[in-house]
């Protein structure tokens, strides 16, 4: 479950006992207003039980949600041995959450919106705001440690004394004795495909240890003759600040720290963050790592000082969300899982609703959009199937939200105030290259979700193209040289969610995106998903490779041109004779770039290299000069294009896959769809040239039949790319003057 431990002297549940004890004078210290508060015996009493009553609640709420990760985790490796005791155990889960959420939330929701910084509200603010409290009670004997004090504002009464310490900024919430100051630091940035030391300037901040004990000292002297002495309040309130100092050099996720300021924060918004963590449920704080949700399994780490939390998780749960997709006949294709695999540093009344709201919502539709897109959703959740069974249709409408977002806990209510998000798709891989396995995962249930890999990061501020994707739920396209993949925020969060999200496929994740696309493809048996992706970003998807064999480029340098320029330098190539011997030779040393590849790609590549002039025929580079070689011994022109043909072939996987590819045999892939047959006569012709049935010459033409007889029909969904075995490639390759029987070969 945790990442981490935490150490506590008041636990998360109640012992069922009431622990009864004599009340006495308080004197507290809010740092929200630098202010020292006098609470006489009974005020004490009240605020002590209010604090109990508040924090308990809170952690009936975060047992609640850990019971529910607990009961997600075990559906993973219950739903398919006993999938209804999985449910069963779900449904319990998420009633319980429920209805501890929904009386955190009766008392949570009179808190107001918006409250003034730089004061303590009281009783008679109530009308005007009700603000959450942080205290720090300076109790006779506390000389180790300290333990914050939550409270609704209306419960402190106005006429109790107070002693200001030094005033606070209104509107920042700035104190004197926090000392403030920029720093340069340098960050790493992409920037065109590269990434580069970029300085960036941070504004950093401490408590001042000094200017808080000499504020304290001023005050001190005074309120001795009004208030009795409180020993050792100036070594508890050293603590605080020592602790509140010492969570901001507290371990973050790898490269957090150069996107964060690392700045004490004793605004509302953070004081309700700490409350939102437990952190009033704490006899000596520890920084907390627990789940962030329970909607989905994931971990947050929070920062006591800076009231920040640092959240990963995946939606809709580790092991994804199946896409299907209609098949032929009216049939129904499970084109595999995706999840989304979310992170970020989230503040204000946007983490404090991460930790408290059970429903949480991503809006990135509107004006949300154009903020930080996160808020707190007052949803009562209900079991969206078992993890790994999860589905969604590709060309459904996006389900509409079973309730209104309306009544939300007012402090939470259209939050937008500070959150840094990043994320990926990740894709279910079956079989991932030389099977790494993720040893950063905190709890391994089920070995399937070591196998997901990220094929596209999320883009905050990536608007959608107009009508891209129409009402589809997950639609690729092409923009600015980088692959765009737009999903209906339903498809992301789950029912209710808004908007759209825009992830790119960079350069670095462009093989993993390629390799995703192509087991989709395979699934579906090869229909075109127009739906799915624009036409030309799927001419673009299909030519990268191509440019990238023929010029012998990365694909981080290919997609730095835009659609149609990529198109257009297909068109060119194709005329260049030197072009097309690059490609053979780049086929010849490495079939195997195009084992994720579209049909259309491998069935352009076969057009380029049957396309001939007579300067071809004649172009020695297209002959094989290798006399250690067998096939030089044979007879025939172009021997080393025919090659370069049946090479083009070796990761063909179906039937299906090898009629796809003669369908488009054109110079632009995709331009076209043609006859299957008449495009492989054209292919027969051209491995025939200047070839006759007798010993000594490759008979090349005979043999591409047999290669398509030894295809299988089809091919499990999840089952591993396969090419053409390497013996039966030689013999396709450099076959013997014996001519082969018309039976079908085997390995």
């Amino acid at each position: 479950m945790s990442n981490g431990q935490q150490q506590a002297k008041t636990g998360v549940t109640s012992t069922g006992v009431e622990a009864k004890k004599k009340s006495e004078p308080m004197l507290y210290f809010h740092p929200g207003s630098a202010t020292l508060l006098c609470v006489d015996a009974t005020g004490n009493k009240a605020l002590e039980q209010e604090h109990n009553f508040l924090t308990d609640l809170l952690q009936k709420q975060m047992l609640a949600q850990r019971n529910l990760d607990d009961a997600n985790y075990a559906a993973l490796s219950l739903a398919n041995t006993q999938p209804r005791k999985a449910e069963k155990d779900l449904e319990a889960a998420y009633a319980a959450l429920n209805e501890a959420n929904k009386k955190l939330r009766e008392e949570l929701k009179t808190l107001t919106d918006y409250v003034p910084e730089g004061e303590m509200l009281d009783e008679k603010t109530k009308e005007s705001a009700i603000g959450l409290m942080e205290l720090i009670p300076l109790k006779h004997g506390s000389t180790k440690g300290f333990k914050m004090t939550y409270v609704r504002s209306d419960k402190i009464k106005s006429h109790w004394r107070r002693y200001k310490l030094s005033e606070v900024d209104k509107k920042s919430g700035e104190a004197s004795f926090i000392k403030y100051k920029n720093e340069t630091i340098q960050v790493n940035e992409e920037r065109d495909g590269q990434v580069v030391p970029v300085d960036k300037v941070v504004r950093r901040s401490k408590i001042d240890l000094h200017e808080l004990a000499e504020q304290f000292k001023k005050v001190e002297a005074k309120y001795k003759h009004e208030w009795p002495i409180v020993e050792d309040s100036d070594t508890i309130l050293g603590s605080w600040a020592k602790e509140m100092n010492k969570s901001l050099t507290w371990p973050r996720e790898k490269d957090s720290t150069e996107k964060d300021e690392g700045k004490i924060d004793i605004s509302g918004q953070a004081q309700l963050m700490r409350y939102s963590q437990g952190v009033g449920a704490e006899a000596e704080f520890n920084p907390l790592e627990k789940k962030a949700t329970a909607k989905v399994a994931g971990h947050a780490n929070f920062t006591l000082g800076e009231g920040k939390l640092e959240a990963a998780f995946y939606v809709p749960d580790r092991l994804g969300v199946s896409l299907l997709f209609p098949a032929k006949n009216n049939g129904v294709c499970n084109m595999g899982a995706l999840r989304f695999a979310i992170s970020g540093v989230f503040t204000g009344n946007v983490g404090a609703s991460l930790g408290i709201e059970i429903g949480v919502e991503m809006d990135w539709s509107g004006e949300m959009a154009k903020g930080y897109g996160i808020k707190g959703r007052p949803a009562e959740l209900s079991s969206a199937g078992l993890p790994g069974k999860r589905t969604m249709s590709l060309i459904d409408k996006a389900p509409k939200p079973d309730n209104k977002a309306g009544a939300e806990i007012g402090a939470f209510a259209g939050a937008q105030a500070g959150v840094n998000v990043g994320g990926a798709i990740e894709w279910y891989d079956p079989n991932p290259e030389g099977s790494a396995q993720d040893a950063g995962k905190d709890k391994v249930i089920d070995p399937k979700e070591n196998k997901f890999t990220a094929i596209a990061k999320l883009e905050i501020g990536v608007t959608v193209q107009a009508g891209a994707g129409g009402s589809g739920v997950f639609y690729v396209t092409y923009i600015q040289s980088r692959f765009r993949i737009y999903c209906k925020a339903s498809l992301c969060w789950g029912v209710g969610a808004k908007g759209n999200l825009g992830f790119e496929v960079d350069g670095n994740h462009f093989l993993a995106f390629m390799k995703s696309f192509m087991y989709m493809l395979r699934n579906v048996d090869y229909q075109k998903l127009s739906n799915m992706m624009a036409r030309d970003s799927f001419a673009v998807l299909c030519s990268i490779p191509i440019i990238m064999a023929a010029s012998g480029v990365q694909a981080v340098e290919t997609m730095l041109r835009d659609a149609q320029d990529i198109i257009n330098i297909i068109g060119k190539e194709i005329e260049d004779e030197s072009k097309r011997v690059a490609l053979m030779n780049s086929i010849i040393e490495n079939p195997d770039q195009l084992k994720y590849t579209p049909p259309e790609t491998k069935g352009a590549i076969i057009a380029q290299l049957i396309d001939t002039n007579w300067f071809d025929k004649n172009d020695p580079r297209n002959q094989n000069n290798n006399l250690l070689s067998l096939n030089s011994w044979k007879f025939g022109p172009l021997k080393l294009r025919k090659q370069a043909v049946f090479l083009s072939l070796k990761w063909v996987q179906s039937k299906a896959d090898y009629n796809n590819i003669m369908q488009h045999l054109t110079p632009v892939p995709g331009q076209v769809k043609g006859d299957a047959k008449v495009n492989e006569q054209r292919v027969v012709k051209f491995l025939g040239m200047g070839e006759y049935n007798f010993p000594g010459f490759t008979n090349y033409g005979e043999k591409l039949a047999w290669l398509y007889e030894s295809l299988p029909d089809q091919v499990a969904y999840d089952a591993p790319f396969k090419p053409i075995p390497e013996k039966r490639m030689e013999q396709y390759l450099a076959m013997l003057d014996k001519q082969h029987p018309n039976s079908t070969m085997t390995a």
